[in-house]
């Protein structure tokens, strides 16, 4: 509420905001935006279970971490698309398959999940 950037929303993910599509639909700039509340890094040579490629060496704003199980580290990228993908009802962690915890972290991290 302090802040006082505005961008626009296309903009939004190029310059790490986070926009989180549930109600209020609040929108946070790289310097206020939440945080996954998960005190985990990943082991060296952890890869996303998605694409199969390197995650960073830390959560980060496209560096994401599954709260239930805490070791599937995703692109937000690769994540975003699963959940345009699966949809609501079908989300899950491509790992542990939990779909409640998850769910909610991804919302709250800006992953936009339809409902079909």
């Amino acid at each position: 509420e302090d802040c006082d950037r505005w961008f626009h929303l296309p903009c939004a993910k190029e310059g790490g905001c986070v926009t989180e599509y549930i109600t209020p639909y609040s929108s946070y700039c790289p310097e206020h935006c939440p945080e996954q509340d998960v005190r985990v890094i990943p082991e060296p040579g952890t890869e996303c279970p998605i694409c199969m490629e390197p995650v960073e060496d830390r959560r980060s704003y496209r560096t994401l971490v599954c709260p239930a199980c805490k070791r599937a580290w995703f692109h937000r990228d690769c994540i975003q698309g699963q959940a345009l993908r699966a949809g609501a009802l079908y989300f899950q962690c491509p790992l542990c398959r939990d779909d409640d915890e998850f769910a909610v972290q991804m919302f709250l991290m800006g992953i936009r999940i339809p409902f079909r």
